[in-house]
Formats: C-alpha cells, structure tokens, sequence
C-alpha cells in the first residue's frame, strides 16, 4: 500500500538536508529540485528565510 507524503510535513521534518543539498551539491538537478520543493511549499511567511538561504549559497559559490 503506498503512502501518501505530505510536502509541507516532509520540508519542515528535513529541511536541513534539504539545505544540505542546495549548499553542498555539486549536481546542478539536485539543487534546483531542492530549490523547487522549498519554492511550491515553503509557507508565504517564511520567504525572507528562503531568500537569506539563496543569498548565503550564493555568497559561497562565489567564493568557491
């Protein structure tokens, strides 16, 4: 029987390995489906926290 995955549950239950993925991967996939899963169901209030995470991977990779 398959079970249902709640995305909103899944992001707030792993979003550090989530983050994990878009700072530390070298697979351009991996971190834009990271990105997306974040982008469709991160919750409208908690935007400024996702946007402060792209500015932070930005700054790195740039360091890089």
């Amino acid at each position: 029987m398959k079970q249902e995955i709640n995305p909103s549950e899944y992001i707030e239950e792993n979003r550090t390995k989530i983050l994990a993925v878009i700072r530390g991967s070298d697979d351009p996939f991996a971190r834009a489906c990271a990105w997306a899963l974040l982008d469709r169901h991160t919750p409208d209030n908690d935007y400024e926290t996702l946007r402060d995470e792209l500015e932070l991977v930005s700054e790195q990779r740039a360091d890089s």
